[in-house]
């Protein structure tokens, strides 16, 4: 059929309408029926025509497709029939499978029902036998046995059924019930009266029974009930004679009727605010030291008695019970603190000190093996703390300038407050960071009136109003200091021991940093003036003369003697922190000596008259540092070097070298060559001389370098410089003193290397 064709049949007006799916009523009644006919055959006669055409063109495929459908029909006969020869085959062997299979499974369902009924007897039987073995025995424990294999027998099987066992099995509930209900009157009533062999049965009855764990669950449970009752009755304010009738050692039938009479939920009748507190501590010791220790007592002895039973698998359990027991009573307590009522809780925070004695009255009397941790009264300290910052500020309130009084009143507070916190380590360690606080704030106060500057620096005159303020200030810290001191000693070693205590210690040596801050000027000012007349040794009128004097202290010293005198006694002395005037005279001494000393070896030139004079000084200087150190063999090598340059000035060269010739020994390397260098002639000029420096630079010099390897490498320079202006002067021979400088220094060189 050609394309042309189909076009041709899809356009005409009239096979459209026919081909449509609605044809059109109109146009069919337009066109006569026989016309409609004609119209129809014509155009199947084109497409006979067209589909002759086209089976004549393809008419060798048509025949070879008919070929291979016949060749095809003829293999899916022989294929049906092989299919159903092995269907057949497959029905036959299916027979010879499942008739043998469905007998063998009729057999095994018979079999199996025979083996349960085997079962059944065999476990009936066992049960009658166990069950004669249970009217025999008269051992509750062994009885609690029995029945707890009665009762497994009836869970691998169920005996209920059985007609013949409804009477044993009836016996067997009735003995587990009569077992536990005796059992839980006798533990509790053995528990009360501490009487070991009846807990013993009664915790045998519930270990064989295999509700051990459970009962021991019940028993935490009942006491935690009890002390939930006794912590609410405590904190209502009830008396202590009522609470004490339904205590601990009263049995629990009591407690509970007692319970039921006191109509829970009734407010108790409070005449005051005072009598309620009173009410409240009577009852909170009544608590403590009654009721807890009596449960305490009561489950440390059921511990006692677990533990000396054959548990087996329940030995943790019973291992752990104390420490359930008191985690649950921890919990307890933290939230009956949270849960209290407003006025109950401002109390517990107000004396929360007697709350922790009797906390710790409580772990005495059990012999500490209960101790309560942190957390459970940590919800009161918050308060208690804030009361205790307050009581300080009150101390402190509106002070600007503060005085003995004030530190008087603060002490008092401080001691009130860790007198009542020592019952806690925790506690009094808390309390002692709030008077750390109080101090740091004492000190601000104290801070802000200091005075600075150059007018608190002059030690000339006497003492200025800015200098009497800050002196004032430093007495008043060291009385703070002494107060708290005597403090720490009146709380007893036991404060002493604590942390605490240490951590108080240390937080005065902030108010010690401002006193050394006003000393500081002063010290610095004495240093500079001892500085000033110290190098005027140099100015010293015929030192150089062998006519002069040794007689009484050079000008200098007795400058010296009257300015150490004055200014220690009239800036120094009026501090009463004699800890600080020691260090600081002792560090004045040393400074003395060493400048001294340095002084004393650069002076050129210097007759032995003048040595003479200059000795002697070394011992007037002696007498002019006593006042401000009485003990002068306390400054240790510094008072021996004094000592040294004494004997040492007047010797010749030779004798200084020998017997300074131990390296290491009181007089430093340095100081015995600048001695030498005194011996020499004006050729062979001082190392400072040689740098071009003034004495007062040398000193500088010397302060900066306190390396004794830095010192001698300026001898050195000095010598080699004095090498060069021999060679310069062409001088034949050097000066007698430099091989002797030469071979010290190579001798102290070779020891430090």
């Amino acid at each position: 059929m050609t394309e042309e064709l189909c076009d041709k049949i899809e356009k005409d007006e009239f096979f459209k309408n026919f081909l449509a799916e609605k044809p059109s009523p109109e146009l069919q009644l337009t066109v006569a029926i026989s016309d409609q006919i004609g119209k129809l055959s014509e155009g199947i006669e084109q497409l006979s025509s067209a589909l002759q055409k086209q089976v004549r063109e393809q008419y060798g495929a048509l025949l070879s497709q008919a070929k291979h459908a016949g060749t095809l029909n003829s293999s899916i006969e022989s294929i049906s029939s092989h299919i159903e020869t092995l269907r057949f085959g497959a029905e036959r062997l299916r027979r010879q499978i499942t008739v043998p299979y469905d007998m063998l499974e009729t057999q095994t369902k018979v079999l199996g029902r025979l083996h349960e009924a085997s079962h059944v007897l065999r476990q009936c039987a066992r049960f009658l036998q166990v069950h004669k073995e249970l009217a025999r025995t008269s051992d509750l424990a062994e009885q609690a046995s029995i029945v707890n294999e009665l009762e497994g027998l009836m869970e691998d099987v169920d005996l209920t059924k059985i007609d013949f066992l409804r009477e044993e099995i009836g016996t067997v509930t009735k003995a587990k019930q009569r077992l536990l209900k005796v059992a839980n009157r006798d533990l509790f009533e053995g528990i009360l009266k501490n009487k070991h062999d009846q807990v013993d049965v009664c915790l045998r009855i519930f270990h064989n029974l295999k509700i051990l764990p459970k009962c021991l669950n019940n028993v935490l449970e009942t006491f935690s009930n009890y002390l939930k009752d006794a912590i609410k009755e405590s904190f209502a304010g009830t008396d202590v004679a009522k609470l004490r009738k339904t205590g601990a050692s009263s049995p629990a039938k009591e407690r509970h009727e007692s319970r039921q009479m006191k109509g829970p939920g009734k407010a108790p009748a409070l005449t005051n605010s005072s009598n309620f507190r009173t009410k409240l501590w009577l009852a909170l010791e009544w608590l403590f030291l009654d009721e807890m220790y009596g449960h305490c007592a009561q489950l440390l002895f059921l511990q006692k008695c677990l533990l000396k039973l054959p548990l087996g698998d329940d030995y943790t359990l019973a291992k752990e019970f104390d420490r359930q027991f008191w985690d649950n009573l921890e919990n307890l307590l933290i939230k009956s603190f949270k849960a209290a009522q407003s006025h109950v809780t401002q109390t517990l925070q107000q004396g929360l000190p007697k709350l922790l004695s009797l906390a710790r009255g409580l772990e005495t009397k059990v012999d500490h093996q209960f101790t309560f941790g942190e957390k459970v009264f940590s919800s009161l300290e918050a308060g208690y703390l804030e009361k205790c910052a307050s009581n300080f500020k009150v101390a402190l309130a509106d002070i600007d300038f503060p005085n003995q009084e004030v530190i008087d009143a603060l002490v008092r507070v401080a001691s009130s407050e860790l007198n009542a916190a020592i019952v806690d380590p925790r506690l009094v360690d808390l309390v002692t960071g709030v008077l750390c606080v109080s101090n740091k704030d004492l000190w601000n106060k104290i801070e802000r009136n200091v005075k600075l500057g150059s007018e608190t620096q002059q030690v000339l005159d006497n003492p200025n109003v800015s200098q009497s303020q800050n002196i004032t200030l430093a007495n008043i810290i060291h009385y703070h200091h002494e107060a708290i001191n005597r403090l720490i000693s009146n709380l007893g070693p036991k404060f002493a021991s604590l942390e605490a205590s240490k951590r108080l210690t240390s937080s005065l040596v902030e108010g010690r940093t401002i006193t050394l801050a006003i000393l500081q000027p002063l010290i610095a000012s004495i240093h500079s003036a001892v500085n000033v007349i110290l190098l005027s040794m140099h100015r010293e009128p015929g030192l150089n003369s062998n006519n002069i004097s040794t007689a009484g202290p050079s000008l200098y010293m007795k400058e010296l003697q009257d300015f150490i005198i004055r200014s220690w006694s009239t800036h120094i002395l009026p501090f009463n922190d004699r800890a600080v005037i020691e260090e600081a005279g002792q560090n004045l001494a040393i400074r003395c000596i060493e400048l001294f000393v340095q002084n004393l070896v650069t002076i050129r030139p210097v007759s032995f008259a003048g040595r003479q004079r200059l000795k002697a000084d070394c011992h007037h200087l002696e007498g002019a540092l006593k006042p401000i150190v009485p003990d002068l063999s306390s400054l240790g090598k510094n008072f021996r070097l004094l000592r040294a340059m004494a004997s040492l000035y007047t010797v010749t060269p030779q004798e200084l070298v020998e017997q300074t010739a131990d390296v290491g020994g009181v007089v430093p390397p340095y100081v015995v060559l600048f001695m030498l260098f005194g011996y020499a002639g004006n050729d062979m000029a001082s190392p400072h001389v040689t740098a071009g420096w003034g004495n007062e630079k040398l000193l500088q010099w010397l302060e900066s370098h306190s390396s004794e390897r830095d010192r001698l490498e300026l001898i050195t320079g000095a010598l080699q410089k004095y090498r060069a202006v021999v060679r310069q002067k062409n001088i034949t021979q050097y000066d007698p003193i430099f091989p002797i400088v030469t071979n010290y220094l190579e001798n102290v060189k070779k020891h430090l290397n």
